[in-house]
């Protein structure tokens, strides 16, 4: 199923693993919330489409038995941990110089990759933001 495919993190993670260790941390920051927005703009187009097209059956939290519920929400939580992880190893290489530890980096910048993800687009008119913008943010902060 297309959707499946789509929402399987394991592309995703086999192309943050193939982000070059030796570049400097700017440049591999801005690969990785590259991929990551890649991947979040691929699923939210087909999760659209499927909107779209209308549901073969309501997908409404009520809707769902328990066991599609648990099914569903451990689905996800195995796609975020192997996405973090995957993370994580891009930051590896400089846990001595990231203020946090690089779980904490990971989660920081998944947080705000699938935050901008949900807000309509990275390109959404005013709200539109470069890819540079959130590594900015990330490596220096809001104040000088």
């Amino acid at each position: 199923m297309v959707r499946t495919e789509v929402t399987d993190p394991h592309h995703t993670v086999r192309e943050l693993a193939a982000i070059e260790p030796s570049l400097p941390l700017r440049d591999r920051l801005v690969a990785l919330i590259e991929v990551l927005r890649a991947q979040a703009e691929r699923t939210g187009a087909v999760v659209n489409a499927v909107s779209l097209a209308g549901a073969a059956r309501p997908r409404r939290q009520e809707s769902l038995s328990d066991e599609e519920r648990r099914r569903l929400s451990d689905g996800r939580t195995a796609s975020y941990q192997s996405l973090h992880a995957a993370v994580v190893a891009t930051f590896e290489a400089d846990a001595d110089t990231l203020r946090g530890s690089p779980e904490d980096a990971a989660t920081l910048v998944l947080a705000i990759v699938m935050a901008l993800g949900r807000g309509g687009g990275w390109d959404a008119g005013p709200a539109s933001v470069s890819t540079d913008g959130p590594a900015d943010l990330l490596l220096h902060g809001l104040a000088t």
